[in-house]
């Protein structure tokens, strides 16, 4: 039995932080990407809704991807704002992918979604979340935090030949 005089200190965090998950996200994705035969690479510049850039081998359909990433759990962390009412375009070019990126020694799972329907999506949710609360956050109302269950998604998973660029 350890006394108070004996405490036994825990290793430094250990595990990747936010910042590092979201970055391993990316580039599972362009590395998924071009083991596929697409040109993919993790776009660096200062865009809030591009992670990713890819073309097919022929460079004539170029497509831009929003990458979310968790590494346990059921969910991924997202924003009320980015909910909208919005119909299936012609031709979708912009996705997003939620990476679970699971334990260390596990093969990232992938749901590769348009982003119309998970934009409208989160509208919906959020709405008939809001309904069911009486149409107020249950806790917070400046709140913009939502979460999108793996349930949600499931039609989505491993769904890459939705993106065109194969």
């Amino acid at each position: 039995m350890i006394g108070e005089e004996e405490q036994v200190e825990k290793p430094a965090g250990r595990g990747a932080r936010n910042q590092q998950v979201g970055r391993a996200g990316e580039h599972f994705v362009v590395a998924e990407m071009n083991k596929r035969g697409a040109y993919a690479v993790c776009f660096a510049g200062n865009m809030p809704t591009i992670d990713v850039m890819a073309c097919d081998q022929g460079r004539s359909r170029n497509i831009h991807i929003q990458v979310k990433t968790k590494r346990g759990g059921r969910t991924w962390h997202a924003s009320t704002l980015w909910g909208r009412p919005t119909t299936e375009p012609r031709d979708e070019t912009v996705f997003w992918i939620f990476v679970d990126l699971g334990a260390e020694d596990a093969t990232p799972r992938y749901w590769v979604v348009p982003d119309w329907w998970i934009r409208n999506d989160i509208h919906t949710a959020h709405q008939d979340y809001l309904i069911r609360h009486g149409g107020k956050r249950a806790r917070n109302q400046e709140s913009t935090h939502h979460s999108i269950d793996e349930q949600r998604l499931k039609k989505w998973l491993g769904r890459w030949d939705i993106l065109g660029v194969f």
